[in-house]
Parts: structure tokens; C-alpha cells; sequence
């Protein structure tokens, strides 16, 4: 085969690929479940999913268990906050998709907690004809307990023999987002709030954004991508060190807020402090950058008057050549 030949089927595969997470998790209709029997190698099928039942060793046994999960699924819909696809040949009629999906529920009404799954996958499909089909999909989940370079969760497993010492460790889990460690969009919400229901004059929120973070995807790669996230939160995490909730709202935005109070002099030198040092980073690869809006409390306000003040300051930030803040 050629090689214009390879990437047209290789990009085909991925299409497909993206078609069936739609129909599977976006779209969880009649006609989803349809298109998902068509596209499936009808002979010799088999699926390991995220569910400890979900292990299928043949096609009759996956579509109960797919008409049992759509059934469960009539009440959710989830929508798609980043998602990375790779292909490969494993031979002339043979290749394998893989990648990451990172999905949360998109409730219809607020809700304090949501479903959020951050899947590794990997599939491999058969040519038949001119058409591919599915012959294998292995889908997981991240351990949350297992810390980044253990190779098994380990010292969960140490905190498990105190008992005080695990419940803590699993409180923090509930309200931490799995990548950095920060506080989740739902958890800083919520220990926001309670500050400024205690009273938080003259403190600051900080909206944040890293700057053309699409062109660190798009040229490094998502695994870099995942790379620069965690490192630019140990970063946020240490220009606010002890004085402030910092967490991630989601993809590549955070947010900071200062309960203590501080000068408009004094929140400029900790953006200022934060764009700097971020920037010193860049390894010659790709510029790193970031934006920040600011915004100051005023006496009953809430957490979403804040956000939204901080977030068109931020914009203002992007509007006038990034790397900046603004309030």
C-alpha cells in the first residue's frame, strides 16, 4: 500500500473512531445503537470497558450489555471537553486508534456534583472491503489513588492502615481534579463561596488562562499537552503557596482567590510574579504565556459575579495581546 493510501485509511479509522464515541456517549439513540452493530467485525468482537462487568468476549454478549448501559444512560448527557486520537498500522488490513476522551455530564439543571470520566482507549479495526470495522476496544480509567511515576498506588495503600489519615486522603480525592491535584471546578466553587459568605473585603480573584495552548496540542502532541498542564499548576501552586484556593475550572483555565486582603499594588505583583515565571519556562519548542483577569471583591457578591467580572477581565487581557492582566 501506499502511503497516501495508509493515511487516508488511517484517517478514516480515526473518523470512525470519533462516530462511535458520539453515538455511544453524545447520542445514545436507537439509531446510535444501529450505527454501532454496523460498524462492529460481526465474527469476532470483543470489548474491555471502564465497568467491572463490562468484559465482552463476543459481539451477542456486547449488545446486552450495550441495550442494559443505553437504557441506564436515557436520563444523562454527556458532552466532550477534550478528546486526542492517534492511528497506526499493525498490517495491510489491520490498524489500531487510540487516544484519550474526557467527558462530564451536561446536566439539565445545576447540580453539586457531575459524572466526569477521563478514559484512555485504544481500538483496533479490520478491513473489510472498503469499509473498516471494529474488532477490539479497551477502554480505562486513571486510578486516582495511584500518584504520577507510581507504577501501583502505593501510598494510598500505606494511608489505608490509618484510618483518620485514609478518610482525609479520600475528602481530598472528592474535591481534587485527577490531572494536577488542584481543587476541582465544584470544590473551589464551594470553599469560594463559603469565604465570601464569611466576608472577604479587599480580596482578589484571579482568572487565568495559558495563551495559544492548542498550538502545544496541535504540535507537541496531547501527552505534552497533559505535560504542561501539570506543570503550570505546580507553578500556580507556588506563587500562592498557603494564602489562597487554587483550582482548575477546566481544560487549560484556572482560577485563584485570596481571602486575605490585598492591594491592587500587591494583586498586580502576584499576576505580574505568575506571568513571569511561567514565561521563563518556554523551552524554545513552543512560547509559553498566559492571561489572567482580575477582579476585586465587593460586599454581596457571589462566586458567579466574581467569576463572570474575572472572565471579561481576562478576555480584556487576550484582546490586548496576551501575556497580560487586566482588571
Amino acid at each position: 500500500m501506499d502511503e497516501t493510501m495508509e493515511r487516508a485509511w488511517l484517517d478514516e479509522a480515526v473518523e470512525l473512531t470519533k462516530a462511535l464515541w458520539h453515538a455511544y456517549l453524545l447520542e445514545p439513540t436507537e439509531e446510535g445503537v444501529h450505527f454501532i452493530f454496523d460498524s462492529l467485525f460481526q465474527s469476532d468482537f470483543s470489548l474491555i470497558g471502564t465497568g467491572k462487568h463490562e468484559m465482552y468476549p463476543s459481539l451477542p454478549a456486547f449488545m446486552a450489555g450495550l441495550e442494559r448501559d443505553q437504557e441506564e444512560a436515557q436520563d444523562i448527557t454527556f458532552e466532550i471537553l477534550d478528546d486526542y486520537y492517534e492511528a497506526r498500522p499493525l498490517d495491510e488490513r489491520c490498524c489500531i486508534v487510540f487516544g484519550t476522551l474526557w467527558v462530564r455530564e451536561k446536566p439539565s439543571k445545576p447540580k453539586p456534583l457531575l459524572v466526569e470520566m477521563d478514559t484512555r482507549f485504544s481500538m483496533v479495526f479490520r478491513r473489510e472491503g472498503d469499509r473498516w470495522l471494529l474488532a477490539h476496544l479497551h477502554h480505562s480509567t486513571p486510578n486516582v489513588d495511584q500518584r504520577r511515576d507510581e507504577y501501583y498506588p502505593k501510598t494510598v495503600t500505606e494511608q489505608a492502615n490509618a484510618a483518620l489519615a485514609y478518610s482525609k486522603t479520600l475528602e481530598r480525592r472528592a474535591e481534587m481534579d485527577s490531572m494536577t491535584g488542584l481543587f476541582n471546578h465544584v470544590a473551589f466553587e464551594g470553599y469560594v463561596s463559603e469565604a465570601l459568605a464569611r466576608g472577604s473585603a479587599d480580596s482578589t480573584f484571579f482568572m487565568i488562562d495559558l495563551d495559544d495552548f492548542k498550538l502545544v496540542n496541535d504540535t507537541l502532541g496531547h501527552p505534552e499537552g497533559d505535560r504542561v498542564i501539570v506543570e503550570f499548576a505546580d507553578v500556580l501552586s507556588d506563587v500562592f503557596a498557603r494564602d489562597a484556593y487554587v483550582g482548575r475550572m477546566g481544560g487549560d483555565e484556572f482560577a485563584a482567590f485570596t481571602e486575605c486582603p490585598l492591594t491592587a499594588a500587591q494583586a498586580e505583583a502576584k499576576a505580574r510574579t505568575l506571568i513571569e515565571r511561567w514565561t521563563e519556562r518556554s523551552d524554545g519548542r513552543v512560547k509559553l504565556g498566559c492571561s489572567i483577569g482580575l477582579a476585586s471583591v465587593a460586599r454581596g457578591q457571589s462566586f458567579h459575579d466574581l467569576y463572570h467580572a474575572a472572565d471579561k477581565a481576562l478576555y480584556a487581557s487576550k484582546r490586548n495581546g496576551k501575556g497580560r492582566f487586566s482588571w
